[in-house]
């Protein structure tokens, strides 16, 4: 392939006033701009939305000369981002513009496959490859529609958010290459129903965030990272736990942690205020939570670790959880009363038993869970400890209240934020969850003023309970099983997830592919046949050890891709069609959260609904994804069952008093021809009572609010004892027994892993042990760890191969593709800046990069920013530049977080000159 230099690639880009030919790489097509002057050229701002992050909620405006795109700004008129835009979303012309984008049809006449093979494409006609594709899908929908396996990318909400092909093919096996990052909406979930937690930055005074940052990822551009500003200057204080400094420690006090032991220092804060302070919210804990309900302190010894699977003392006519009624002087069921009589501490005789109040078992299991203890884990100093858990107390002020609107709320201004992607990710990482709900259970902070709150509140998230009081997610929301797992497990395994191994998981992405290559010994009677690649998904770069992934493609008979850019997935593609940039295509999104960072009154009310038509017409040849879907649908014969699909749900409920899905009047009819415009129409014009596309015509991003603030608090849909949430996990004590006796009836052993192993990650109660690779060693002396920068945030826009950021960092920060180590551990390792290096890990995988160094990570820590080293040969050359983190991760059962299915994200390496 011919090379593009960067003068010739930004000649191309400019796209005005003179014609300029970008059309190198495989099917290039001559671009020609148009030639007009300024002066005479027809000029217009189009509306549109920016499609660069995992929450594209942000308006922009598209100057638009002659037919051609030539500049970007941030739309003033949207309520999420009003007037403001990133830089990646200043970039997105970089990429329509692209040199490297698939610009025709292609078939593979080469049928060996690898990285570093020339498929030979061939340029063929739409009409060709719609042929080709649709008879393999043919075949597979006739002989096993299972057999049919696809994957969308991750932050790509234009294709993510799309009518649901699989569901009506019939095949199960629909992945997402984030899944085994996903574990991060277990905390969330299980205490507020909602996927992500934040702050009430518009009353917390202090903040204590876990693993993760506020203004480093993607909602630069978005009003929380205003509001994280205006809540630092307004005196609130921030405590980031976190190895690396980054911008929200930068702003408040920095705690250094070695990554992964995060769950030792929060089960430390437990038992500071159990065991020394002894301050906590009775209240909250009584009427809220399931600390009053009974259970037998009945632990298990698996693998050296006390785990508790227990389930609670149930009234015998009832079958409800049983309390001890201090007034009654009796077990009673827990919903006889409020709850302010029941029992927070104590062990009772019950069903001629003795049984612990849940509370209790949670002081019993942290009793020896002292900052000290913690301190030899995770470096902290146990006064730091200490002096953070007291802190979080005295300023909670335990008890207060707060009047809004009229109604009378708890007021309780502390708390911890939930961890991001990369403290959960290893075989600890629900217990880091349980750890931090248990600390903000105890202060009465969750989803009160103050606080830490949930997302996608009010009339259209409504929680209810199960049997026993506890919050159940609503039965719409794909994350619930998170929380609360699979009512009952069946074997085999009907699809790749391995759901009745993993009741929890949302993908365990990493063992699908292990499955590809030894379908027998994970009990899958059926192989893929054929793999469609949607959305930007690539797990060769989003994936651990890309080496399974790459031996894994080769085995299925037949792979396509629908594609922006010749990635590392089309490297394995037999035919490859040519996808619409974001501003070719119609994308209609549910923003009904629109920060996961922090929340102002003015962001707790809102909600946004955002609609983009193309601002420009093709400038290749390529199609819209969701028509290609409807082509397929069509030709099997399933498109009544794909369009029933999206007229009873597509895109959800979106504004009050509004359906889910298309409203009766508006619905799609299966006989008669549409396409994805069409599909948006309707939904538009469900929403906004017939006006279809002109509700958005002069701003791509719409907004509503709710009608006061108090209705953006769950406590005002949900006030006290409405429902529990959990101090001790009933539900991962419930699956754990669930699996034992899965494998006890069908006589199987739990695929490739120690059931004990496994079942020891389920404790209902607090636990903690230390897996392999938690510490660093002295072959392996540091913990790498990935952390977001805001240039690469995901790839399904192409970040990593846009010139316009790839200037920016440079300009901005030279050092962003290197590899950062403190310099006391470089020292040691006889390492200077600028060395060029190898990484090696505990697991064999290796990258290179060149060493910077930085008084700004944890000495036990080696940190690689972004998504770099892409390995396709089909990208522009600087993306190959840089580390790639995944060659380093483990992707088998070794480190695995069982319950989650998450990987282990932080593994021990070694370093030495290249």
């Amino acid at each position: 392939m011919a090379t593009v230099s960067r003068r010739t690639f930004l000649k191309g880009l400019a796209a005005a006033g003179a014609a300029a030919t970008v059309g190198t790489g495989a099917g290039a097509a001559a671009f020609q701009p148009g030639a007009k002057a300024f002066a005479e050229a027809s000029v217009e701002w189009k509306p549109a939305t920016c499609p660069a992050c995992h929450n594209p909620i942000c308006g922009t405006q598209v100057k638009v000369v002659d037919g051609v795109a030539v500049e970007i700004k941030g739309d003033p008129n949207s309520p999420t981002n009003q007037g403001r835009l990133c830089p990646r979303g200043l970039s997105v012309l970089g990429g329509l513009y692209h040199p490297y984008r698939v610009k025709k049809p292609l078939k593979r006449t080469n049928p060996e496959k690898g990285l570093d093979v020339d498929p030979g494409w061939v340029e063929i006609s739409w009409d060709e490859a719609m042929e080709i594709t649709t008879e393999k899908l043919r075949e597979c929908y006739e002989n096993d529609p299972r057999a049919l396996f696809t994957m969308t990318g991750f932050g790509n909400e234009d294709s993510f958010k799309r009518l649901i092909f699989e569901s009506a093919f019939g095949t199960p096996n629909g992945h997402t290459t984030s899944g085994p990052l996903c574990a991060d909406h277990f905390g969330p979930m299980v205490t507020k129903g909602t996927k992500v937690d934040r702050p009430d930055t518009e009353r917390i005074n202090y903040l204590v965030i876990m693993g993760r940052s506020i203004g480093d990822e993607w909602g630069l551009a978005h009003r929380n990272t205003k509001e994280y500003v205006d809540g630092v200057a307004r005196g609130m204080k921030v405590v980031c736990v976190n190895p690396r400094k980054t911008n929200s420690a930068q702003t408040g006090e920095w705690v250094p942690i070695v990554p992964g032991t995060d769950v030792a220092l929060c089960w430390a804060l437990v038992n500071v205020m159990l065991h020394e302070r002894g301050e906590i919210d009775e209240h909250f804990l009584k009427v809220r939570t399931n600390a009053p309900y009974l259970v037998q302190d009945i632990s298990e010894d698996l693998k050296g670790t006390k785990v508790c699977f227990q389930d609670y003392e149930r009234d015998a006519a009832s079958g409800k959880p049983l309390v001890w009624d201090e007034a009654a002087g009796q077990a009673v069921p827990f919903d006889t009363a409020q709850g302010d009589t029941y029992a927070l501490f104590g062990e009772y005789e019950v069903n001629g038993v003795k049984a612990k109040t849940c509370l209790q078992l949670v002081k019993d299991y942290t009793a020896e869970m002292t900052p000290e203890w913690a301190e030899g884990i995770t470096t902290v100093p146990a006064d730091v400890t200490r002096r953070i858990a007291n802190e979080l107390v005295d300023q909670a002020l335990i008890g207060s209240t707060i009047v809004l609107d009229g109604e009378e709320f708890p007021y309780r201004p502390a708390g911890v934020l939930a961890p991001g992607r990369g403290s959960n990710s290893n075989p600890l990482n629900v217990e880091l969850f349980k750890a931090i709900e248990v600390v903000n259970e105890l202060l009465g902070c969750i989803d009160v003023p103050g606080g830490i709150l949930g997302l996608e509140h009010g009339d259209m998230h409504v929680m209810d309970t199960d049997a026993d009081g506890l919050l159940l997610p609503p039965a719409s929301d794909n994350f619930k099983n998170q929380a609360v797992g699979q009512e009952s497990l069946s074997f085999p395994p009907q699809s790749y997830k391995l759901e009745c191994f993993y009741p929890h998981e949302l993908h365990v992405m990493q063992l699908v592919w292990r499955a590809v290559l030894d379908p027998e010994s994970y009990y899958l009677d059926y192989t893929p046949q054929v793999y469609m690649q949607l959305g930007g998904g690539n797990p060769i770069r989003s994936n651990s050890n890309p080496e399974t992934v790459v031996q894994a493609l080769k085995t299925i008979p037949f792979v396509f891709t629908i594609s922006l850019w010749m990635d590392e997935m089309t490297q394995f593609a037999d035919v490859v069609l040519p996808e619409h940039h974001p501003l070719e295509r119609y994308a209609l999104w549910n923003a009904t959260w629109i920060s996961n960072k922090s929340a102002s009154d003015y962001v707790k009310r809102l909600r946004v609904i955002e609609a983009r038509k193309p601002v420009v017409e093709p400038v290749f040849d390529t199609r819209q994804q969701e028509d290609l879907l409807i082509q397929y649908a069509a030709a099997l014969g399933i498109l009544p069952k794909m369009t029933g699909i999206a007229n009873k749900g597509f895109q959800g409920r979106l504004m009050p008093g509004k359906p889910a899905g298309i409203g009766e009047e508006y619905q799609l009819s299966p006989k008669e021809p549409y396409t994805y415009a069409d599909v948006c129409e309707a939904k538009l014009n469900t929403q906004f009572d017939g006006a279809g596309w002109d509700a958005v015509k002069d701003c791509a991003v719409q907004g509503y609010t709710l009608p006061d603030v108090k209705s953006s608090y769950i406590w005002h849909w949900h006030p006290e004892n409405a429902y529990r949430i959990p101090v001790y996990f009933s539900y991962n004590g419930r699956s754990a027994r669930m699996i034992r006796e899965l494998c006890e009836q069908n006589n199987v052993a739990f695929p490739h892993a120690d059931l004990d192993e496994v079942l020891r990650q389920y404790s209902a109660a607090p636990l903690f042990f230390e897996f392999e690779g938690m510490h660093p060693t002295e072959e392996f002396p540091l913990k790498v760890v990935q952390f977001k920068t805001h240039f690469q945030v995901n790839d399904s826009t192409g970040l990593s191969y846009n010139q316009w950021l790839r200037d920016t960092e440079e300009n901005f920060d030279p050092h962003l593709r290197k590899l950062l180590i403190a310099p006391s551990a470089a020292a040691s390792l006889g390492l200077d800046e600028g060395d060029e290096v190898v990484v090696e890990s505990m697991y064999g995988g290796t990258t290179r990069g060149v060493v910077h160094l930085s008084e700004m990570v944890h000495p036990q820590m080696l940190g690689i920013s972004g998504k770099w080293g892409a390995k396709g040969a089909g990208l522009i050359e600087f993306a190959h530049e840089g580390p790639h983190f995944n060659s380093l991760l483990n992707d088998d059962e070794r480190d695995i977080g069982f319950m989650m299915g998450n990987l282990n994200n932080s593994v021990a390496v070694k370093v030495y000159k290249a």
